[in-house]
């Protein structure tokens, strides 16, 4: 198959929407080119044409979830990433606090309350109702995970500011021992104490046929595993009239993912 209009248009409909679920690029893919073709290949020929300018389009995993995605990324040195530019500086300012707590916490999250309470620290004017307001935006575009008032590192995040992480928090992270890739929210072995992601231990338990950890063979729960898995993505949108001197917590009502006892972490350094 040759690059022509077609990718174009499956190229634009890509970056217009931001991030977008595999399954509907699927279907984006299937319109676009009248059948079923892979979105992995269609990816590759695009990829070639996005090099040139640093770009490229990539698919990511949802820690939560497990459900992959696809965004246009960019693909610059890592010391000139950073989080967009077309958030405010107060915005920005926010996100980077959010990012900074998340990625110095014991088990990759932060309460809502706590975030929202960081405008008051962000040395910038951010009212809080605000603040909400930018955290139901961060959600709708996946820049952020937020279930039964805790927010997640989105996959969008993951995506698109990996290197910007890497650059600013250098060492200060645990991989999966089964990918290999960072891990910011890990099922975690209560023998060994090894990290993995939820869908990494899917996959491997469903190959092995087996509930044993990957790394030192002892048992593990399948079972609360796939749960997570499979219903963390029932996550609804952070609650609507946070009052401005009592800010209110996100939540749903699902189950908290409590299994995983919290991933231990070298102390951090926050992000100036």
């Amino acid at each position: 198959m040759n690059y022509d209009d077609r990718h174009r248009a499956f190229l634009q409909a890509i970056m217009q929407m931001g991030i977008v679920l595999d399954h509907d690029a699927q279907l984006l893919c299937a319109t676009i080119f009248k059948g079923q073709v892979d979105v992995s290949m269609i990816a590759n020929l695009i990829n070639i044409k996005l090099t040139p300018i640093n770009l490229l389009m990539k698919c990511g995993m949802c820690e939560l979830s497990g459900e992959k995605y696809w965004s246009v990324v960019g693909t610059t040195h890592e010391e000139n990433l950073s989080i967009p530019s077309k958030f405010s500086v107060a915005q920005r300012a926010l996100l980077r606090d959010i990012y900074s707590e998340i990625i110095s916490s014991e088990d990759g999250s932060i309460s809502s309350t706590d975030g929202l309470n960081l405008t008051r620290t962000i040395g910038v004017k951010l009212s809080m109702g605000e603040a909400d307001a930018f955290l139901k935006d961060l959600y709708k575009g996946k820049w952020l995970c937020i279930k039964n008032g805790y927010i997640y590192m989105g996959v969008r995040s993951i995506l698109e500011l990996m290197p910007y992480f890497r650059a600013t928090y250098e060492n200060n992270f645990h991989n999966c021992q089964l990918c290999k890739e960072i891990i910011f929210y890990a099922k975690r072995c209560k023998h060994c104490d090894k990290a993995f992601h939820n869908y990494c231990l899917v996959k491997y338990m469903s190959q092995k046929k087996e509930s044993v950890c990957p790394d030192c063979k002892n048992h593990m729960d399948i079972s609360i595993v796939q749960d997570n898995a499979s219903n963390s993505e029932s996550i609804e949108e952070p609650v609507d009239d946070v009052q401005e001197d009592e800010p209110m917590e996100i939540t749903d009502e699902d189950s908290v993912i409590e299994d995983s006892p919290p991933v231990r972490k070298t102390k951090k350094t926050r992000a100036k």
